[in-house]
C-alpha cells in the first residue's frame, strides 16, 4: 500500500472482523499520511441488560498472525514523537467490542490532530481510574479539540467522568451520548454553542439541562431524545440553578431550531399543524415513538409540514389507510417507511399506489392481512433493498419466490410469524446475493440443518443471521467455528418454551387447530458472535 497508493488519505475496513487494532498500528507505521480511518463493525447483540445463562469462547483458527513484534521493535512506537496515529483526524471504531482502555490510551496521543472519534458500543471501555495519569495529560486537550464525538452504548463511563468530559467540549458540532450515564449534572456543564447534531436518547436528562443547550445552539439541525422520560415530568415551567425559567419541550425546539433529523417520544405532544410549522419544514428524517401519540390530523399533514421528508419511523401510533396512502402519494422523497406496533385498521388499499423512491419498508405487527397478491403489488410499486414483515400469517412458500424475484437486490430481509414461507426450504432467499442480514422466525418447519454454512457460502456479504429452532426440519442447525465468509458477525438461534402437552406446537396451541394462534414466547437465544480474535457462544435468557 505504501508504494501503490502514495496519495492514500482515507482507509475504510468496515465489517472486516479480521482487521485488528494491532494491524492498524502496523499499517500506520508504513503509511503515516493516512488521516481518516473507519474500522466499524456491527454492534454486538448481547447487551449488559440481558441475563446470560452461559458463555464460552474459542480462538478463531483463521485469526491473523501477531504483528506486535514488528511495531514494538521499530523504535518508533510509544515515544513522545510517535508518528503512529500522528496525522489521524477522523477515527471510527464503532462496534469494536475488543477495543480496550489501553487501546484508547494509545489513541489519546492524538491530542494535536484528532477531531472526530466514534467509539459507539465499544463495551470493554471501563473508565478505569488506574489510568488517571494519562487522562490528566491528554483528556482535556483532546476534548477541547473534538468536533464530533460518538459514545453511544459506552455504559462504563461514570457520571463524574462524563461531566468532566462534557465540560471541556467547547467547539463540538456532533455529540452522541445515547444510552450512557448522561444526567442533568453533566449536561448543565456543557457550554458549547456550535452543536449541529445532538443525540441524548435513553438518558435521564430533563428540561433543566436540555433547554439551555437548545437555546444556545441555534444551528442545531438534529435532535434525538427518544426514551428521555424525565422530559415529560419537566414539560411545565422549570427553574434551573441559575434562576432562569424554561418552557415545554415542544416550545423550546420550535422557537429556536429548524431541524432536519428528529427522534422524539416523551414530552413531544403537538396538537395543531401550526405547532410544527415552520420549524419542521426542513425535516428529512423523523422518528416518533413511545411516550406520545400524534393525532391523525398531524400524521395526515406530514407531507405538508415536512415537504422534504425522506424517512419516517412510527412506533405505537394510531394510523389509518388515509394516513399511509397520503404519505406514499404525497411524500415523493420518502425512502424509508417503518410502522412498528401501530394501532388502526390498515387494509391493502394503503399500499396500492406507486412509491418509486421507497427503499426500506418495515411493517411490524401492523399488516396481518397481507397475501401473495399484496406482495406482488408491492414489488410492482416500489424497489426495496430492505423488507421487514411480522405477523403476516397468510403467506406461504410461494411468497419466497415473489420476494426474491421482485426485489433481487435486497440487503436485509426479516420475516417473523409469517405463515409457511420456509416450509419447502430457503432456496429462493439464497438467490438474493446482496443480502447482508437475514432473520427467519416461525416461518415454516422446512429449514435444513446446513442453513448457516449454506447461507455463508451463497451470500458473500452476509453479516447477521437469525433463526428459530422451531423452523428446523431436522431438529437443529450445524454451527461452524470458521465461517467461510470473513464478514460474518453473528448468528442467533431462538428456542421456544417447551410445551406442557406433547400435542402442542411451538405456537402455544393444539397442533390440530389453525385458528387463534398466539405469539410464541421464547425461552432463550443461542448467540454465536465472531470478533477479530475469537468465537463466543452465549446462551441468553431473553429472546434477541
Amino acid at each position: 500500500m505504501k508504494w501503490t497508493f502514495p496519495e492514500l488519505r482515507t482507509f475504510i475496513a468496515s465489517y472486516c472482523l479480521l482487521f485488528q487494532f494491532e494491524d492498524l498500528q502496523c499499517l500506520l507505521l508504513r503509511c503515516p499520511w493516512i488521516n481518516e480511518i473507519n474500522l466499524s463493525i456491527d454492534t454486538s447483540v448481547i447487551l449488559s441488560k440481558y441475563s446470560i445463562i452461559s458463555s464460552r469462547s474459542e480462538v478463531r483458527r483463521d485469526v491473523n498472525r501477531n504483528l506486535s513484534s514488528y511495531y514494538m521493535q521499530s523504535g518508533l512506537y510509544g515515544t513522545s514523537g510517535n508518528p503512529v496515529f500522528s496525522n489521524i483526524s477522523k477515527l471510527i471504531l464503532e462496534g469494536r467490542n475488543d477495543i480496550t482502555d489501553m487501546n484508547l490510551l494509545e489513541i489519546s496521543m492524538l491530542k494535536s490532530s484528532l477531531c472526530y472519534i466514534n467509539i459507539k458500543h465499544c463495551t470493554l471501555l471501563t473508565d478505569d481510574d488506574s489510568f488517571s495519569y494519562h487522562k490528566d495529560e491528554h483528556a482535556h486537550v483532546m476534548a477541547f479539540r473534538l468536533q464530533e464525538l460518538h459514545l453511544e452504548g459506552c455504559e462504563g463511563i461514570s457520571c463524574a467522568a462524563m461531566s468532566q468530559l462534557v465540560s471541556n467540549m467547547n467547539i463540538v458540532k456532533s455529540l452522541c451520548l445515547r444510552e450512557t450515564s448522561l444526567a442533568d449534572g453533566a449536561l448543565c456543564n456543557f457550554v458549547g454553542s456550535s452543536l449541529e447534531y445532538l443525540d441524548i436518547s435513553e438518558t435521564v436528562v430533563s428540561m433543566v439541562s436540555l433547554a439551555p443547550v437548545i437555546r444556545r445552539n441555534s444551528n442545531l439541525s438534529c435532535l434525538k431524545t427518544a426514551g428521555c422520560r424525565n422530559l415529560l415530568f419537566e414539560q411545565g415551567e422549570v427553574q434551573s440553578t441559575s434562576g432562569n425559567k424554561y418552557g415545554r419541550f415542544l416550545q423550546e425546539i420550535t422557537s429556536t431550531c429548524y431541524l432536519e433529523d428528529v427522534e422524539m417520544g416523551w414530552a413531544f405532544c403537538p396538537v395543531r399543524v401550526d405547532d410544527l410549522i415552520p420549524s419542521f419544514s426542513k425535516v428529512r428524517r423523523m422518528t416518533v415513538g413511545l411516550g406520545t401519540t400524534l393525532p391523525e390530523n398531524i400524521l395526515h399533514a406530514l407531507p405538508e409540514i415536512c415537504p422534504f421528508l425522506e424517512s419516517l419511523v412510527l412506533r405505537f401510533q394510531v394510523i389509518s389507510d388515509r394516513v399511509v396512502r397520503n404519505l406514499l402519494e404525497s411524500s415523493t422523497n420518502l425512502q424509508v417507511l417503518c410502522l412498528h406496533y401501530c394501532l388502526g385498521n390498515l387494509t391493502s388499499f394503503s399500499f396500492q399506489t406507486m412509491a418509486p423512491a421507497l427503499r426500506i419498508l418495515r411493517l411490524q405487527w401492523v399488516t396481518p392481512w397481507i397475501t401473495n397478491d399484496d406482495l406482488t403489488i408491492l414489488t410492482q410499486n416500489c424497489n426495496l433493498v430492505e423488507l421487514l414483515l411480522s405477523g403476516c400469517k397468510l403467506l406461504d412458500s410461494s411468497s419466497q419466490e415473489i420476494i426474491s424475484s421482485g426485489w433481487p437486490n435486497l440487503a436485509c430481509l426479516q420475516l417473523e410469524e409469517c405463515g409457511q414461507i420456509t416450509l419447502d426450504g430457503v432456496d429462493s432467499i439464497l438467490d438474493c446475493k446482496a443480502l447482508e442480514e437475514v432473520l427467519l422466525r416461525h416461518t415454516g418447519r422446512g429449514i435444513g440443518r446446513t442453513i448457516i454454512t449454506d447461507a455463508i457460502r451463497e451470500l458473500p456479504l452476509l453479516r447477521k443471521l437469525a433463526l428459530d429452532l422451531c423452523d428446523a426440519s431436522e431438529g437443529g442447525y450445524d454451527t461452524p467455528n470458521v465461517p467461510e465468509g470473513k464478514m460474518m458477525r453473528s448468528v442467533r438461534m431462538s428456542r421456544c418454551k417447551k410445551s406442557v402437552a406433547a400435542a402442542r406446537s411451538c405456537f402455544g396451541e393444539a397442533s390440530s387447530s389453525s385458528s387463534n394462534r398466539k405469539p410464541v414466547q421464547h425461552r432463550e437465544t443461542i448467540v454465536l458472535e465472531w470478533s477479530s480474535r475469537q468465537l463466543t457462544t452465549t446462551v441468553v435468557e431473553e429472546r434477541l
